[in-house]
């Protein structure tokens, strides 16, 4: 039997490397653009459509998982779904039809959806607090490095393997999580630590109504939904293509560009946790991080004659500025009363988690909207100033964002406050 201060190390590194395996097939399709379109007959709407059932799944589900988890623990659902998140993957690699693949896209973000509540469930329900807001941290972390692994080193193993047999490898890497989980974790959770109770299903849906009711947690949601589809966009599907195509990389140096936007997440989240609670404000650096995340982009996007090196830096930048994004969560609960926190974090989570679902297919309609018929292969050819067109709408959606904070209201920010992490 496993000793139980192990035991919890192990929870949390199973945990932890799902939250890993969840992120890194949220993004694998940003590398497989054209094998995708060819694939499915596809064009840049219906690719992005494609993309995006991943979300039109795992939004509504970041409303009631808190619950199931509550209901269930850790481990049943970890086990489950690492499960469905291996048939989703299966189903995606096997699929010869648009809408075979679209239902393995919508079970990987219904198996996903549970990734970072368990995570973040695991840290609180094993941990003493002394220990909780760093394993967080760096299981965040470790997500952020499976977003990473998602574009640049699995680019570099598609040289090597078709697409479909790494998604195939990928779902039984799936199968394998759930069994480990499983037969590790047995029903050895510890109570000691837990120190809140469950929630019931009416306090859910009386929460969600006063913050429904609440203009401003409706400005701090869209905020946060109008800045991560920055992100969404160019890092989960769009900027490979838009590197190959504007700066003539190849898929392999536009992927790891791609992915420096993650790393600049990974670095820039803690740093404007810190920022902001040294200043005891939120909305200046919300601000700031969304004024310097649209300078970086629009460099990126419309001056493209600048070296390789200055590309990494400016995609590094548009991630870890992004991170700002993260204070809304922070906000989001400061604005609401204490008992329903977690459901104000469930609701900025689900809007900005269905706006993911929505831009993905929208730049690729802007796509087809200005593409001139060149086809290579049978495959669509989209320009340069195609996706500088298409691209349009991310700086107008950031301008969106500084303009509705001006109305943004500072929240109560409590002594030694801790950073709460997005889920998405």
């Amino acid at each position: 039997m496993i000793h139980k201060n192990t035991l919890r190390w192990v929870a949390w590194a199973l945990a932890a490397f799902f939250y890993f395996y969840e992120y890194l097939l949220r993004v694998s399709p940003s590398i497989m653009v054209p094998e995708l379109m060819n694939a499915f007959h596809v064009d840049a709407a219906a690719l992005g459509l494609l993309s995006s059932f991943y979300f039109y799944s795992y939004a509504p589900m970041q409303l009631p998982v808190g619950l199931l988890i509550d209901r269930f623990g850790a481990k049943k659902l970890l086990t489950f779904a690492a499960c469905v998140c291996g048939i989703g993957a299966i189903l995606f690699g096997i699929a010869s039809r648009f809408w075979e693949a679209a239902s393995g896209r919508f079970l990987l973000g219904f198996g996903s959806s549970f990734a970072f509540v368990a995570m973040v469930y695991v840290c609180s329900h094993w941990f003493p607090k002394s220990k909780r807001a760093l394993l967080v941290g760096l299981a965040n972390s470790i997500g952020m490095l499976g977003a990473f692994c998602g574009q640049g080193p699995l680019s570099s193993a598609l040289h090597e393997i078709n697409w479909r047999v790494a998604l195939l490898l990928l779902g039984f890497l799936g199968f394998i999580l759930s069994i480990t989980i499983y037969w590790t974790l047995k029903k050895e959770e510890p109570a000691t630590f837990i120190d809140s109770p469950s929630h019931a299903l009416k306090d859910l849906f009386k929460g969600l109504v006063a913050i429904c009711k609440s203009g401003p947690t409706w400005v701090n949601a869209l905020i946060a939904l109008f800045f991560y589809m920055t992100t969404t966009a160019v890092a989960d599907l769009w900027g490979v293509p838009f590197l190959q195509s504007a700066y003539h990389l190849s898929k392999q140096t536009a992927s790891f560009a791609t992915s420096m936007i993650f790393i600049g997440w990974l670095a820039g989240g803690p740093v404007m946790g810190l920022i902001s609670d040294r200043l005891k404000k939120r909305k200046v650096v919300v601000v700031w991080t969304i004024i310097l995340t649209l300078l970086s982009l629009v460099s990126v996007v419309y001056i493209t004659a600048i070296p390789l090196s200055l590309v990494y830096i400016l995609l590094f930048s548009v991630g870890f500025f992004s991170s700002g994004e993260l204070l809304n969560f922070t906000l989001a609960t400061e604005l609401n009363a204490p008992h329903i926190k977690g459901s104000a974090i469930a609701f900025t989570n689900c809007i900005v988690s269905f706006g993911s679902g929505l831009i993905q297919p929208i730049i690729g309609l802007f796509l087809d909207i200005t593409w001139d018929g060149t086809k290579v292969d049978g495959i669509n050819l989209y320009s340069v100033r195609d996706y500088q067109h298409a691209f349009f709408i991310l700086p107008v959606l950031l301008c969106l964002a500084l303009l509705l904070s001006s109305f943004l209201k500072e929240g109560k920010i409590k002594e030694h406050a801790v950073e709460p992490l997005s889920g998405d």
